[in-house]
């Protein structure tokens, strides 16, 4: 077997790749966990203590402790850019929070972020309860 120098570069990203996270990541997702809830939309985390996130990642992973996301959803009909909200969040280790917005009715553009719900995450080095 010959030496690829193509396949050791490739072979070291894909191994880089499974260490990026620390033991103890916490998820924050945008999207709704119970459907059925009226007025509450998905949101999208654009910023982590102001440093911005990937385009379009869903879930975001997070350290645990204490945070400020600032977050945004779909303009209702009628508008076109989304309004920003900021939500301080103590992230404790291995939960997944599900963030939605809420809104008065469908067609109001102000709204509030809301924890909907938290849950465990497995993977990330952690254990079940």
């Amino acid at each position: 077997m010959s030496f690829h120098p193509t396949r050791a570069v490739l072979a070291a990203a894909l191994l880089g790749g499974c260490a990026s996270y620390p033991a103890g990541t916490s998820l924050v997702d945008g999207n709704r966990y119970h459907l059925a809830n009226m007025h509450t939309y998905t949101t999208r985390v654009t910023k982590v203590d102001g440093v911005d996130t990937l385009v379009n990642q869903n879930p975001v992973p997070i350290e645990p402790g204490q945070h400020v996301l600032t977050l945004e959803t779909r303009p209702v009909s009628g508008f076109r850019i989304p309004v920003e909200r900021t939500l301080a969040l103590e992230v404790a280790p291995c939960q997944r929070y599900c963030i939605v917005a809420e809104r008065g009715n469908r067609l109001a553009q102000d709204w509030a972020p809301r924890v909907e719900y938290q849950e465990f995450a497995p993977g990330f080095g952690c254990k079940q309860p």
